[in-house]
């Protein structure tokens, strides 16, 4: 089970990654785009807002899952039931 849990995580990880560059590369390319074209500043303190928030989520992602990867069964059959008991709800009907 460790197995499947740090591959999933690696893959997160990675994805988190490519996220994470992606967006200096496209807030890059849109800098340059944005000087050269219109001789403009880039907003960068909104670019660099939205990358800390990425790395902030990325953080709290691992933290999570390393809770989870402690309590894996009991926080799933509390999922379970919450789902179940969400789903099976009785819907209001307004007339």
């Amino acid at each position: 089970m460790d197995f499947l849990f740090e591959s999933i995580q690696t893959s997160i990880n990675l994805l988190f990654l490519i996220i994470v560059l992606g967006t200096v590369g496209i807030s890059w390319f849109f800098a340059d785009r944005l000087r050269k074209r219109h001789n403009a500043d880039f907003p960068w303190g909104k670019a660099l807002a939205i990358i800390g928030l990425e790395v902030l989520i990325w953080i709290a992602f691992n933290f999570f899952f390393e809770i989870f990867q402690a309590h894996w069964l009991w926080i799933s059959i509390v999922g379970v039931v919450v789902i179940f008991i969400i789903l099976k709800r009785k819907k209001r009907k307004y007339v």
